[in-house]
């Protein structure tokens, strides 16, 4: 049997030496790392509901009557000293300091071992549209295989070794802040892990169907040698309370048939792969090893199409494996240490809300029903947070959380319960579903409720100025900064108003909810130029800017709520692109820049798509493979050299391919709005706009100058077709008429 090289997906030479390197699946609840060592080979087991407890306090200290005197402070002394009385206040209740959430940890390690130290032609392989991972190495001529995939069936991850002679061993954890006792009966591990610091915990359970198989002695495994194939299926079982789950499993009649495990998997799992499509590339280069392509694509000095459709693919492949029970966290379902940086949980201010940037475009809809659950688990946090800081009604979000959505991550140096507006911009994505599917019953029982605690926290939390406009105070630009009138906040408060008045006038609410969302409106500070004609990241004069820094919050308006463009406020979009010029010449391509950071790289990206900036995007695709920002798996580090397993930029990379090639908004669809000239001829099938449209198909040749589109709404409707980098072709801003699923194709010669 010859290792069948996935021409979607990547191949490498070599096993991996360090869990982040390992080969990596999932099927949105559990999550497998496989390092594919011949000698002693590591499986990590991973589930989307494990974080540690740490024992910590997640109680709020209750600092809504200081907040009166919080502010008098601020307009009297400024925000060092406010927020130094507010933090004295707080220890003062019992407030602990600066605490992360309980941290994302791994299910457990199995080890297979075995005596094959002469082995040779080792590949191991992850095929992105099957989810399995193989590996194949050949001992004094002799072939051996293991497979691996996650069944999106049967809820399982499935292991095949070939015939021979194996110890399976589960590692003894001996956590501290965990108990763990583990009974091998004939075929069967079963491990029951005890949490210290909560009544919650899990159970692993790993039932092997081999010939010859006994117990070790004094240790949790088996040893086996086996003339046929052998079949390991691994589960893990998490659970609340301790007695909801005993010790002894009954016994059940297990398939030991790869292939026919397989083959149900597969075809769920290739059918949501295959629902949107990147072709850039010719079978022969998809067939190179990962490496190879990276590397040559450092030696060209740009991105190759080889190597962005690889990354496109790995991106999906990324979502669709971590996302489903919940949502992609730090890692996405992955992690192989008790000790992830960051504790590698939801973080709110910028990571999550990235790594979900291509669901809806990548018609990977119920992927954000587990973002949803989420944020749903997470409500009695945020209702609290808005209590306890602020007195007030509604929702705030926590920036960082895991097994609770309470925000304790914060203190004098990094006052992060100042940032106001994460629940707002949580709320983006509800609202977008809807956009994006019509689905009324989901805007009725879901979008417009979150809306609406949105809302009532501002109406308690607004103070007006004697002018009558509303001032956020505090506030705070993410990581960057506090000062009042951060531009995110009134962008973010700005976007859940007009969503939810409009959701009040399809779902025909009265109309005075309609014109109190228009009133708040009214009273929303107005965007501010700075003398540099850059839109300010605050809209006071007394605070100056910060250029040299990896978030870019205040440019809201354009890379995410597309509350404006060239057409509709040309002075303020002439001003976010003087500021978004400042970022990039103090930030992302100064050498010198505060830090690097793959998130800051994406929504660089994601704003270089708006503002029409192809070349800006071969800069990006560079820097991240010049600097190494990739694991052999393609999933992304959150800095350079491979420092920090993170997945924010896998999951917005897609969304960046699609918004240079197509892209929807305010009434015009742009095409090839960012696209570089290396990626000079390609085609692109299955991406979801809003509005309820699906581009069946766009194919581009720069050197033909040759377009093709065929698109189809769901809806009537009339759209503009804009191509800013032709200004001068007949179609550009052509008026297009949609009939309800009628698809409309036509050609452009650029």
């Amino acid at each position: 049997m010859l290792h069948q090289l996935p021409k979607r997906g990547i191949w490498t030479d070599q096993p991996a030496f360090r869990w982040e390197d390992a080969l990596v699946s999932g099927n949105g609840s559990h999550g497998v790392m496989v390092f594919g060592d011949p000698v002693r080979d590591t499986i990590i087991g991973n589930h989307c509901r494990l974080y540690l407890p740490q024992g910590n306090s997640y109680d709020l200290p209750d600092m809504a009557p200081y907040l009166e005197e919080m502010r008098a402070i601020i307009r009297e002394h400024g925000y060092e000293q406010a927020i130094s009385y507010y933090y004295q206040k707080a220890t003062e209740l019992g407030y602990q300091g600066l605490t992360m959430s309980d941290p994302s940890h791994p299910g457990f390690h199995l080890h297979v071992e075995t005596d094959h130290q002469n082995y040779s032609d080792y590949k191991r392989s992850i095929n992105y549209e099957t989810g399995e991972l193989v590996v194949s190495y050949k001992v004094n001529e002799e072939d051996y295989y293991k497979k691996t995939f996650v069944s999106q069936d049967c809820n399982q991850i499935i292991h095949f070794l070939s015939p021979g002679s194996y110890k399976i061993k589960l590692e003894d954890y001996q956590h501290p802040k965990m108990s763990q006792l583990s009974q091998v009966d004939q075929k069967i591990i079963h491990t029951h892990f005890d949490y210290r610091y909560s009544d919650g915990g899990y159970d692993v359970m790993i039932e092997v169907e081999a010939e010859g198989i006994k117990p070790l002695a004094n240790e949790i495994g088996f040893e086996l040698n086996s003339a046929n194939p052998v079949l390991i299926r691994m589960e893990i079982l998490p659970y609340r309370h301790k007695s909801k789950r005993s010790i002894i499993r009954n016994k059940v009649n297990l398939s030991n048939e790869y292939s026919r495990l397989f083959t149900k998997h597969t075809a769920i799992h290739k059918e949501m792969f295959q629902r949107v499509e990147l072709r850039l590339a010719r079978d022969e280069e998809r067939l190179q090893s990962i490496w190879s392509l990276v590397n040559k694509a450092k030696e060209r000095g740009q991105i190759t199409p080889v190597l962005l459709e690889k990354m496109y693919d790995a991106g999906r492949y990324m979502y669709i494996c971590s996302a489903g029970e919940l949502t992609p966290n730090l890692q996405g379902i992955w992690t192989g240490t008790f000790e992830p940086a960051w504790s590698g949980d939801f973080t709110f201010d910028t990571n999550v809300e990235l790594s979900i940037a291509a669901a809806l475009s990548s018609n990977l809809l119920e992927g954000l029903e587990g973002y949803f659950r989420l944020i749903k688990e997470l409500m009695p946090g945020f209702r609290e947070n808005a209590q306890k800081y602020y007195g007030a009604r509604g929702v705030m979000a926590a920036i960082h959380a895991s097994n609770s959505g309470k925000h304790v991550h914060w203190n004098q140096e990094w006052p992060l319960h100042l940032w106001t507006c994460g629940a707002g911009w949580l709320a983006h994505w509800y609202y977008q579903y809807y956009r994006f599917t019509d689905d009324r019953l989901f805007l009725q029982n879901e979008a417009l409720p979150f809306l609406e605690e949105n809302v009532l926290f501002y109406e308690d939390f607004l103070v007006e100025d004697p002018d009558g406009t509303y001032r956020f105070t505090p506030s705070y630009s993410a990581e960057n900064g506090a000062a009042d009138n951060a531009t995110q906040d009134i962008a973010v408060a700005k976007e859940v108003l007009t969503n939810l008045s409009e959701a009040y006038q399809i779902l025909g609410y009265p109309e005075e909810k309609i014109k109190k969302c228009q009133e708040m409106k009214n009273k929303l500070p107005a965007y501010q130029v700075n003398e540099d004609g850059a839109l300010k990241e605050w809209l006071i004069p007394e605070k100056g800017e910060n250029y040299n820094h990896r978030h870019f919050s205040h440019l809201y308006p354009v890379f995410q709520s597309r509350e404006f463009n060239d057409e509709t406020n040309p002075e303020m979009w002439q001003a976010a692109r003087t500021a978004f010029n400042k970022r990039l010449e103090a930030w992302l391509l100064n050498e010198e820049g505060d830090t690097s950071s793959t998130h800051g790289r994406m929504h660089s990206a994601l704003c270089a798509t708006q503002f029409h900036m192809p070349e800006l995007l071969d800069d990006i695709f560079r820097l991240l493979i010049d600097h190494n920002c990739f694991y052999s798996s393609l999933m992304m580090s959150h800095y350079n050299e491979q420092q920090i397993f993170n997945v924010d930029g896998n999951g917005a990379l897609p969304q960046v391919v699609h918004e240079m090639l197509v892209d929807f908004s305010n009434g015009r669809l742009t095409l090839l709005g960012a696209l570089p000239s290396s990626i000079s001829k390609g085609e692109m099938k299955g991406i979801r706009l809003p509005n309820q449209m699906i581009v069946n198909r766009l194919t581009w040749d720069l050197e033909a100058k040759h377009v093709e589109l065929q698109i189809v709404s769901k809806i009537d409707q009339e759209i503009k077709l804009y191509l800013p980098l032709y200004q001068e072709v007949e179609q550009n801003q052509q008026t297009i008429m949609l009939q309800r699923n009628k698809p409309v194709s036509f050609q452009i010669n650029l």
